[in-house]
């Protein structure tokens, strides 16, 4: 059972919340927090807090006009600072943002907003569905999802994003996988992550749990990692570049030498100064994080690039490579299609566009 909310138990308030608690206690960690996090804030609009008898009330008495008015309150709250910032006041812009002055009409977001994104109000509405379908398959005495996108469509989570994933020049890549130190471990250890992260296509939640285990070869010699519990919610098999698994292979000798079995992690942090003293914890998000964010503007790929980058990156190179969309998915390892042409950063449309070529003649006579 999640402890995620607090339960007040009473005949009007226990089927709810013992409902949402299992519903949630099923979710991964962060995807639980997340939840909870929104529903805690749903009912705070409602004018009541998630575990309570009134919490539970308001939560089966709540319509669509609630969902619309929850949207609106969404718009108007201070979110994610964008990454390009106008010499304007953020806090002006806020207000400026919930009505046109001229026309006195909603302004569509641009993604320059100090304001919630669409992207995260979207993401809010999702769970508040899903949330409410559960109860009402669970007989809670709610009839009707109040959040169904029919009655109140969220906002279109791609329009308006303030810090869309930015892809890394083919040319840099392997400029940036060369630039750590190899001949110390925390060297070793930064270049096989970088070469894991644009080999793969990895997701960095996925790099910090690898074990040495997981790292294996075929009887054709390729080697392959074995992923568990991936965001497909299944265990996945892939394969890397011989010139990723070189750098993987120096690491896996440093890690053996330490005394590491198969189920140790890969990566561990170090501490100390200059951080020289190797730990046997596993290296965080945030670390990998800051460490891809270092070598990336020690190499001159910009401010805004982030781990996921270098996935964007590497599906990016290989449909330019001519590889088939459906075997890039496989690669990717994405529930559809879509998605594989969601993270494609190419810019045909851009330098293919008849645009280029377009001219006008002066006017004769």
């Amino acid at each position: 059972m999640s402890n995620a909310l607090s339960i007040q138990t009473s005949p009007e308030s226990h089927r709810v919340w013992l409902r949402v608690s299992a519903f949630l206690s099923l979710k991964s960690p962060a995807t639980r927090i997340t939840y909870s996090g929104i529903l805690h804030e749903w009912c705070r609009f409602l004018g009541a807090e998630a575990g309570t008898q009134i919490g539970a009330t308001k939560m089966i008495a709540a319509t669509d006009l609630h969902a619309i008015a929850f949207r609106k309150f969404l718009e108007s709250r201070p979110g994610e600072r964008p990454r390009f910032q106008s010499s304007g006041n953020a806090r002006s812009e806020a207000r400026e943002l919930v009505v046109d002055d001229t026309k006195g009409r909603a302004k569509k977001k641009d993604g320059l907003e100090a304001t919630q994104s669409n992207a995260t109000i979207h993401k809010k509405f999702a769970a508040l569905r899903r949330i409410y379908r559960m109860l009402i398959a669970s007989s809670c005495g709610i009839s009707e999802n109040p959040f169904e996108a029919d009655k109140v469509p969220p906002p279109p989570k791609d329009a308006g994003r303030k810090r869309p994933t930015q892809m890394i020049d083919f040319e840099l890549v392997m400029e940036i996988i060369s630039l750590p130190d190899v001949k110390t471990p925390k060297g070793r250890r930064d270049r096989a992550i970088l070469a894991l992260l644009f080999g793969a296509g990895l997701r960095r939640s996925e790099v910090v749990t690898l074990r040495l285990g997981d790292v294996r070869q075929t009887a054709q010699r390729t080697t392959y990692l074995y992923l568990r519990h991936t965001k497909a919610k299944r265990d996945a098999e892939q394969a890397i570049p011989d010139w990723a698994a070189e750098a993987l292979e120096d690491l896996i000798k440093d890690r053996r030498s330490q005394k590491a079995a198969d189920g140790d992690y890969l990566f561990v942090g170090f501490s100390g100064r200059a951080g020289k003293s190797i730990t046997n914890r596993p290296m965080s998000d945030t670390g990998l994080y800051l460490l891809f964010k270092h070598y990336c503007l020690a190499a001159g790929a910009g401010a805004y690039v982030t781990p996921h980058s270098a996935r964007a990156t590497a599906i990016t190179k290989l449909l330019s490579d001519g590889v088939p969309h459906r075997v890039v998915q496989e690669f990717s390892r994405h529930s559809s299609i879509q998605m594989v042409e969601w993270y494609d950063k190419r810019r045909f449309d851009v330098e293919q566009s008849p645009a280029k070529g377009l001219s006008y003649g002066k006017r004769k006579g």
